[in-house]
């Protein structure tokens, strides 16, 4: 009798254990202020009032990492997101997560995100993507003396990569494929408050000689205004992983010139029928 009792308060204590233990679950829509899975070949903001990407050049249509994503030609097209998700970046917290699948093989830096009034270190957030050195430059910063250091991420491929960004008070932090890269600290913080548009492949440093237009396809954009933690980040990554990319579908941009590319609709059948 005594041994059953004690056997069943273990138990308890045990489920109890478990129960204390175990982190909620995670709830990836909160604090999210812009979605942008790009499935209607778009960039409809899914989430909010404004925000609708802003098309310029002939952006295509093609297979994503989920769905349909935007191809871009790393010549004349870019993308805009005026709106309130501006207001997001300044002082407060926030996280940009994105996936992308590049097809530079210039030795200059493709313009990614970009959130800057001119080509200097004033107030300026932007991020590159550099194909030569498998790595993701990151500027952060409020002047030349105050900023987020070492926040470059590096990769070991070239296929899709998805990164995130995470700003959180006095630290920031960058993400490839869910697990953490590098980490920066700053006291006081980092202003990046400015007028400029959120863009994506039109940083003012494109003509500078130093950097040139995105070649590739872009998918699946998030903007938060709050710090995901880094288990969030990792559930956020598990939607999409990059293992689950069809490669067949993707290695076609190569062999097509743009008048020969895919329409929406032969290349949502073609993701389709791949799978």
């Amino acid at each position: 009798m005594l041994k059953s009792i004690f056997v069943r308060s273990l138990l308890l204590v045990f489920t109890l254990f478990q129960l204390c233990s175990s982190s909620p679950p995670t709830d990836l829509n909160k604090g999210l202020i812009a979605y942008y899975s790009f499935n209607d070949c778009k960039a409809h903001n899914l989430v909010g009032d404004d925000g609708d990407g802003i098309f310029f050049g002939d952006i295509d249509c093609w297979c994503g990492i989920e769905g349909n994503g935007l191809l871009l030609d790393g010549q004349n097209d870019y993308i805009e997101f005026p709106g309130s998700l501006n207001r997001a970046f300044n002082v407060q917290d926030f996280t940009i997560s994105f996936y992308v699948k590049s097809e530079n093989t210039s030795i200059f830096p493709s313009s990614l995100f970009s959130k800057r009034e001119q080509c200097d270190l004033n107030q300026m957030l932007d991020i590159q993507f550099s194909p030569q050195y498998g790595r993701f430059p990151t500027f952060f910063h409020e002047s030349e003396v105050r900023y987020f250091k070492d926040l470059t991420p590096s990769v070991d491929s070239l296929q899709w990569v998805h990164y995130v960004l995470v700003r959180e008070g006095f630290r920031a932090q960058t993400y490839i494929n869910g697990v953490l890269q590098r980490e920066s600290f700053k006291c006081r913080g980092v202003d990046i408050s400015n007028e400029a548009i959120f863009s994506f492949s039109n940083s003012p440093c494109i003509g500078s000689g130093r950097i040139r237009r995105f070649k590739g396809i872009l998918d699946e954009l998030r903007i938060y205004d709050r710090a995901l933690s880094q288990a969030e980040v990792s559930d956020l990554y598990a939607l999409h992983p990059v293992d689950r990319a069809n490669p067949n579908c993707l290695s076609a941009i190569e062999k097509n010139t743009r008048r020969d590319l895919l329409t929406k609709e032969e290349s949502v059948y073609l993701c389709q029928a791949k799978n």
